[in-house]
């Protein structure tokens, strides 16, 4: 298998769960939700993950979600 396959070759749901250390169950939510886009080669059943679609969500979740942290809105301002 060439460099170019390996990157472009599609995963399960499990294979992409495993690939991201996540559960099955979280994977099909994400696709559910449209956080993770999914090619459906045959048509409507069979669900399969890229790679590169994995890869960016990883480097996503990876960065500060907005409103998260100090900005909270209670951080002990005046009261």
């Amino acid at each position: 298998m060439t460099m170019t396959e390996t990157i472009d070759r599609l995963l399960t749901a499990e294979e992409a769960a495993r690939f991201l250390g996540l559960k099955v169950a979280t994977i099909r939510r994400l696709t559910y939700s449209r956080d993770l886009p999914a090619v459906r080669p045959t048509g409507k059943r069979a669900v399969r993950y890229s790679r590169r679609d994995l890869e960016a969500l990883l480097r996503m979740r990876s960065q500060p979600m907005r409103g998260s942290g100090s900005r909270g809105g209670d951080e002990g301002g005046s009261r």
